[in-house]
């Protein structure tokens, strides 16, 4: 079974994609970094959601804020404590190793051997790569949930991810890791739970998809505010990217940059047609398979 780390701001989406990470990869450990909200209630997050879906790995807390600039949390979207209506109580411990140093750690455990599952802020990844530059060459491969084409969700122009610190994004996409980057949009055409997949869930009656429907129901509310016809789900479609191929069914090699200053901060800079005679540095996917992601999610959250 391919081996991952998963990097995470953990709130609503972000347990789903944890728990689908730990069916479809050998979890090596969940790293946390600041985004969502509060990080040690990110922490908490992190902590609870291994336990009580029975994950069977470690949770690493990391930076606690980016590299540089100011940022905000956002309580609004996935809920005072990021976790929608469920009640999140002491479950168990985090690991007392930082997140760099787990990261770093592992990918000497397994070199060449570790996937980075990466929907959260970049900050971990790129102070990892700071700490050790060799880490390029251990990981095998990174997936990013980050940047926005043209439909900013922080800013006009830039997503949250890559937004809350860009200096990070920046960092990584230059670092020379084989990267693949999933974008906000590909997300809004492909991975939302709408009316009629939210009731399916509802009906599978286990567990998970009870916890689902809990964690989510802010996030629903936010997102069908927004104009969504239901929650969009970023982190779960990069996590069903990674082990899911099939569900792509348009993508590009391109170079990626990312904006760090002015009103523009955070936003993806695409080179699609190789005007800055730039080597493409990511695999950057443009569609996916709505029905595809239908099918994993029900799939898992009926077991």
């Amino acid at each position: 079974m391919r081996k991952a780390i998963f990097d995470s701001d953990t709130a609503s989406d972000d347990t789903v994609a944890m728990f689908l990470a730990s069916r479809w990869f050998h979890l090596l450990g969940v790293t946390v970094v600041a985004g969502n909200v509060d990080f040690l209630q990110e922490v908490r997050n992190a902590v609870f959601t291994v336990e009580e879906l029975g994950l069977n790995t470690d949770v690493y807390p990391g930076s606690r804020r980016p590299i540089l600039g100011k940022w905000r949390t956002v309580p609004e979207v996935h809920g005072a404590n990021g976790m929608g209506s469920l009640n999140v109580v002491e479950k168990g411990r985090a690991s007392e190793e930082h997140a760099v140093d787990a990261i770093v750690r592992l990918s000497k455990e397994y070199p060449k051997d570790v996937e980075v599952l990466a929907v959260s802020p970049l900050t971990n990844i790129a102070l990892a790569y700071l700490r050790d530059p060799e880490l390029v060459d251990r990981v095998n491969k990174v997936w990013i949930m980050g940047g926005a084409l043209w439909r900013g969700n922080t800013t006009p122009s830039a997503e949250f991810n890559f937004w809350v610190d860009p200096e990070a994004a920046s960092i990584v996409l230059s670092a020379g890791f084989d990267v693949t980057v999933v974008p906000w949009e590909a997300a809004e055409m492909c991975a939302v739970v709408d009316d009629e997949l939210w009731t399916e869930i509802g009906g599978l009656n286990t567990k998970t998809s009870k916890f689902f429907l809990e964690v989510n129901d802010a996030l629903r509310k936010f997102s069908k505010a927004q104009g969504n016809p239901g929650s969009v789900h970023p982190d779960t479609l990069t996590v069903m990217v990674a082990a899911h191929p099939e569900i792509v069914k348009e993508s590009k090699r391109v170079f990626i940059s990312v904006e760090t200053c002015s009103e523009a901060r955070g936003a993806m800079m695409v080179d699609s047609y190789g005007l800055t005679g730039r080597k493409a540095n990511a695999e950057l996917v443009l569609g996916c398979d709505p029905l595809t992601f239908r099918r994993l999610l029900l799939g898992e959250l009926s077991r």
